[in-house]
């Protein structure tokens, strides 16, 4: 008797905690971009913009000149390590 008061009390329950809830419509990855983009207002002038990348910002190799750039010349470590495989 007991079993059966059982079920029916959460055969209630049930029914009742399905009723109540309802789904959430989900948007897609595509729509929530979407809004965001429409959102952003790009006449407002909050940020300045990233500045351009040139040629002339790019540093170049330098000096082929080993007294003007000393990163040419090869380390002691380097130099002994070279000799010592002949």
């Amino acid at each position: 008797m007991i079993t059966k008061i059982t079920a029916g009390l959460l055969a209630v329950t049930l029914l009742a905690a399905c009723e109540t809830t309802t789904t959430t419509q989900r948007t897609t990855l595509r729509e929530m971009n979407a809004a965001r983009l429409a959102s952003t207002d790009t006449t407002s002038a909050t940020e300045p913009p990233a500045p351009a990348e040139g040629p002339e910002d790019i540093p170049g190799e330098g000096p082929r000149d080993p007294q003007k750039n000393p990163a040419l010349i090869p380390s002691p470590l380097l130099r002994a390590n070279a000799a010592g495989g002949l």
